[in-house]
């Protein structure tokens, strides 16, 4: 087998490849949602902030991600307002089009927001959940995803700061303007 300091200097170098492992793992997140209820968050997060032709929207910043994150590491209280928001959302578009939210056309979707949030959805689909407070939500933690640090998440490739024409701050927090 060798001697002892062969033995620690394998055994410390296979301690750090476990230490480097388990915090490169550390970002990661599981999925809380399942694929129609992340479709859906993703449908409602690409209304509020879109994509055009020269830069990406939610989607490509990976809000969904941020949302994930945010619900399943710091703010586990709020996955049922998710699970109830999205219900409601799935319930009224199936009722209002006979499909999934994700599944409609974007203007069709967009028409469906606005009414969202204006209250104006049948108040059936909504006994569980306030349609403007979810909207509210779903608005703000876009919008969070979207143009907040990337160590959360979202703004994958500092995409919003590029598109502000902002430098990627060196220490978090101290962009210099």
């Amino acid at each position: 087998m060798g001697n002892r300091r062969e033995f620690l200097k394998i055994s410390l170098a296979a301690s750090a490849g476990v230490a480097i492992c388990g915090c490169s793992r550390s970002g990661s997140t599981a999925k809380i949602f399942d694929d129609s209820e992340r479709n859906c968050l993703i449908a409602i997060s690409e209304q509020i902030v879109p994509a055009d032709e020269q830069w990406g929207g939610a989607t490509e910043a990976g809000v969904i991600n941020y949302i994930e994150n945010w619900v399943g590491k710091y703010y586990p209280e709020m996955l049922p307002i998710y699970k109830k928001g999205v219900s409601a959302v799935q319930n009224a578009s199936q009722r209002l089009y006979a499909k999934n939210f994700q599944e409609l056309e974007f203007n069709v979707q967009t028409d469906f927001l606005k009414k969202m949030e204006s209250g104006a959805l049948d108040q059936q689909d909504w006994k569980e959940i306030n349609q403007r407070d979810f909207f509210k939500e779903m608005r703000v933690r876009t919008m969070q995803g979207f143009y907040g640090p990337p160590r959360h998440g979202g703004n994958k490739d500092y995409m919003s700061y590029k598109m502000c024409g902002l430098e990627m701050p060196h220490v978090l927090g101290q962009n210099r303007y």
